[in-house]
């Protein structure tokens, strides 16, 4: 396949693309536009963003065209070998797996807007930009000048793009390997505390793992001036989208930029090399259904955060207040308790990353994420503290990244064995397969390790007496949350806005410290306000929140194995 992108005004946010599809043999020629992007394991039909897809012969013959299903057109090719095909793309969705257009920028991933065909699946591809001529270009694939050189579709599909005037560029070495720093947008960072720091996690994980799996690897930022967070994974990139840009000197937003850099960066083994055996190889037009996405997500967000830890860029202080907040949202998700990983993971091509019923699912990154934790320490516990997760991920690395073989969920829990010295089948049957409460085992397995989970009364009285958590907005108090079998559920609603509490503003209420009981409630609910009268008691606790603490004082035994684990 041939491609040419252009584009006459970047105010509509069309991309004008022009495709030549060679080789054709047949009466018809099926072009595709992929369902699902590599990295967000559900439903996208990007053909909605497609607009008049027409085709021609190579004498400009226009050739019939008929879809035949939301994501496939059937061009009539009249026994033509080649065949001409123009569309325009709407490129305006801003985010780490979108394409975006304007008159300062260009962003695409290719997997959103360029149709293919099976037969030629496998066979390389030519993508030419034409751009103006002072933007420079940030993308993993070969650029003979405003030419882009794949090996497939899929490999260009995997290899994001931004070009723009402004684009900054740095790069460090690791490992063999050179790593490129993209950034599109101001920022106050030093760039030498930031380069530094990269170098330091990604040399961890490389020694953690033994090599890494390209020459050449591109960080592509999009710095933005309002609230973002969302990354995404590549072979030899990944797209990070972030904001707001100006406050990145701030540690909170500074800790997510790492976090979420250190996170993608080891996706280039797992799930980019180390791939469950339903998604081998990928089929863009085909749902993605498969049991281990605990795996994928999970056992990368646990890692992100610890090789920022091992390699001291996050001090003990730092770690502690991100697995603090990694186990609030487990707890303050009662859908845990509801829905296995398993069946979070198979459900993500339906409602995965959407909301749906209150409680219905677990998160395959955060409980993922604490089922690695806990695999991680019983594994150093059984094993004598001879093994850990970190074999793990290296068999799988060896046994199926390197061999190019999808695992199953099975091997995940041999794995597990193989390294814990004993089995881990109840394990699995309990936290993964099923959704049996973590809270014990997490208390048991820190302590080994000289940290006390616990858990504190929250401060707002309504939100610890009622078991609601509440959003601040400007009408009053929105309910976010209510903790099943908890007080409040008897006589609030989520989504109601409380506006005011015993005539007093609903926000200035809950600042005040009162004795007082009952409470004469004013909600707004489905628009429209509703009384709501209601006695609280103050023995009540709801929605509590976990607290991780080093012990005081460690033992010998609980220093050697804190440091062990997270190094230092």
């Amino acid at each position: 396949m041939h491609y040419k992108i252009s584009y006459s005004n970047p105010l509509t946010h069309f991309l004008e693309i022009e495709a030549l599809a060679r080789g054709v043999d047949g009466p018809y020629l099926d072009l595709k536009l992929p369902i699902w992007r590599p990295g967000r394991y559900e439903a996208a039909y990007y053909a909605k963003n497609v607009q008049r897809l027409q085709a021609f012969s190579l004498q400009d013959r226009p050739m019939e065209v008929t879809k035949i299903s939301p994501s496939t057109w059937r061009i009539v090719t009249g026994g033509e070998n080649e065949v001409k095909i123009k569309y325009r793309y709407y490129a305006h969705q801003m985010d780490a797996g979108g394409s975006f257009l304007d008159e300062h920028l260009l962003y695409i991933n290719f997997v959103n807007c360029m149709v293919y065909t099976e037969k030629l699946v496998d066979s390389p591809c030519e993508v030419y930009l034409d751009i103006p001529s002072h933007y420079k270009i940030a993308c993993g694939l070969q650029q003979p000048g405003n030419s882009l050189i794949a090996d497939s579709y899929h490999q260009l599909v995997d290899s994001p793009l931004i070009a723009s005037e402004s684009l900054q560029h740095y790069n460090y070495t690791a490992g063999g390997s050179t790593f490129h720093l993209w950034i599109e947008g101001e920022h106050p960072m030093e760039m030498n505390r930031v380069i530094s720091q990269f170098e330091k996690f990604t040399e961890t994980q490389i020694r953690t793992m033994g090599e890494f799996p390209a020459k050449e690897y591109h960080f592509l930022f999009l710095l933005l001036p309002y609230r973002f967070y969302h990354g995404v994974e590549h072979h030899t990139s990944t797209v990070i989208c972030i904001g707001p840009s100006n406050e990145l000197n701030k540690e909170a937003l500074y800790q997510n930029f790492l976090g979420v850099s250190s996170h993608e960066l080891f996706h280039a083994w797992n799930v980019m090399k180390i791939r469950p055996k339903e998604l081998m190889p990928f089929d863009f037009n085909a749902p993605t259904i498969f049991p281990t996405g605990f795996v994928a997500e999970g056992f990368t967000t646990y890692y992100g955060d610890l090789f920022l830890k091992r390699s001291g860029v996050f001090s003990l202080e730092q770690y502690l207040e991100e697995l603090k907040r990694l186990l609030e949202r487990h707890f303050m998700n009662f859908g845990r308790l509801n829905n296995s990983l398993v069946d979070s993971s198979i459900d993500l091509w339906m409602d995965g990353y959407q909301p749906s019923a209150p409680h219905k699912k677990s998160s395959i990154y955060v409980e993922g994420a604490v089922v690695a934790l806990l695999l991680d320490l019983q594994t150093r516990v059984t094993s004598h503290y001879t093994k850990s997760l970190d074999d793990v991920i290296r068999m799988l690395w060896t046994g199926f990244g390197k061999t190019g073989k999808g695992y199953a969920l099975e091997d995940i829990c041999d794995l597990c064995e193989k390294a814990a010295g004993s089995s881990m089948k109840g394990f699995f049957t309990h936290h993964i397969e099923g959704s049996q409460d973590t809270r014990g085992l997490l208390q048991e397995y820190l302590a080994h390790f000289g940290l006390q989970l616990s858990f504190e009364d929250r401060s707002n009285r309504l939100e610890r007496t009622l078991g609601i958590k509440l959003l601040e907005k400007e009408e009053g108090l929105e309910i976010i949350l209510i903790e099943p079998g908890s007080a409040g559920e008897q006589h609030l609603s989520v989504r109601d806005i409380i506006t005011s509490i015993n005539k007093t503003p609903a926000k200035e209420w809950v600042e005040q410290s009162h004795t007082i009981r009952e409470l004469d409630i004013q909600v707004i609910r489905n628009f429209q306000s509703k009384q709501v009268q209601l006695s609280i008691d103050d023995g009540n606790s709801f929605l509590k929140v976990p607290k991780v603490t080093p012990m005081a004082p460690l033992s010998s035994e609980q220093a050697e194995r804190l440091g062990s684990w997270l190094g230092g």
